[in-house]
């Protein structure tokens, strides 16, 4: 499946890139895909980030194991706090 990524706040910094278009059948392939391309500390901060597909959070889905279909689109995003 071809997807967008969308990489946001720090982790923008670190692949020096805002998105790309990549083959991944699963969230789990593009964490897999940050690991091989940007490095360890890259995915491991991917992970803790807010992960949405289509502007869906994951965490209502499969987690890492959610689907992907062609055109979707995956952003990590920044969690905030506030109160």
């Amino acid at each position: 499946m071809q997807v967008t990524v969308k990489y946001r706040a720090h982790l923008a910094t670190l692949t020096k890139i805002a998105s790309e278009q990549i083959t991944a059948a699963t969230v789990k392939d593009v964490l897999r895909h940050i690991k091989a391309h940007f490095g360890a500390e890259a995915e491991k901060l991917g992970k803790t980030m807010l992960i949405a597909v289509n502007g869906e959070s994951i965490l209502q889905h499969a987690h890492f194991k959610t689907a992907l279909q062609d055109g979707d689109e995956i952003s990590f995003l920044p969690i905030c706090g506030g109160g």
